[in-house]
């Protein structure tokens, strides 16, 4: 048993990939001692799918997940679902006609950063853009809040930031900022055409490169006595209103 690119802790989570239509699972770690319906059934998934499986016990299964509550099933995949600029640039050569994009800007909460993306899939966004040195990235507790999400999304994971952010503006899309700082706000704003929506982390809000490379910064009207939003939740509020625009036309 080797820890390979992604960790996906319990139950869902690893239910999720394995129904995944191309699932990277490789390995099942699973608690020994346990005997239960629910993970007999799991265990003949993944060995209907061709995954080798592993009995362990509690503290190994703790030292694998990274202090992440795991429900006795681990699923180890055989590389992280993130691509990298290479693969982004190949994508954004092909776009569909009206692409809509997340790109979240340094998240540093893993548990925020796995709720955007349960979100992202949630809504079908084309593709999630964030960046490889800063920020939490796909750790365990990220991919367990995320809840299988991953497995329905386009995922990159980028270094040169400037150049990915000028690489969306040449594929012809509008890259929008959320600040709470600004006076136009998302509503007012058409969301209807190719557009990638930038969150930034929950303490500085977006970072000045990123803020640079912007075509519009929108806020999200709160009432005056909280201005702010936690990060997950205003990539809830921007990516439905993104969603309900485009539904309606």
């Amino acid at each position: 048993m080797t820890k390979s690119g992604e960790v996906l802790c319990g139950f869902h989570a690893v239910e999720t990939a394995l129904k995944a239509p191309k699932s990277e699972v490789a390995e099942l770690v699973h608690d020994g001692a346990r005997r239960d319906p629910r993970l007999t059934q799991l265990l003949a998934l993944a060995r209907a799918k061709g995954v080798k499986l592993h009995r362990a016990d509690r503290s190994q299964l703790d030292q694998l997940s990274g202090g992440v509550r795991h429900q006795g099933v681990i699923a180890l995949s055989g590389r992280a679902p993130a691509q990298g600029l290479a693969e982004l640039k190949v994508w954004l050569a092909c776009l569909p006609e009206k692409p809509l994009v997340l790109v979240l800007d340094a998240i540093e909460d893993p548990r925020n950063f796995g709720a955007c993306l349960r979100t992202a899939a949630a809504v079908g966004v084309d593709a999630v853009i964030f960046p490889a040195q800063t920020g939490t990235g796909l750790t365990p507790a990220a991919l367990r809040v995320a809840a299988g999400g991953v497995h329905a999304l386009r995922l990159f994971e980028v270094g040169n930031w400037s150049q990915v952010l000028v690489s969306l503006k040449q594929a012809g899309m509008w890259i929008v900022g959320a600040a709470e700082q600004e006076i136009a706000d998302i509503y007012g704003f058409d969301m209807n055409q190719p557009l990638a929506l930038v969150l930034g982390s929950e303490a500085r809000g977006l970072r000045t490169i990123t803020r640079k490379h912007c075509d519009v910064l929108l806020r999200i009207p709160t009432a005056q006595a909280l201005r702010s939003l936690n990060v997950a939740v205003a990539t809830g509020v921007v990516l439905f209103e993104a969603r309900r625009q485009r539904e309606t036309g």
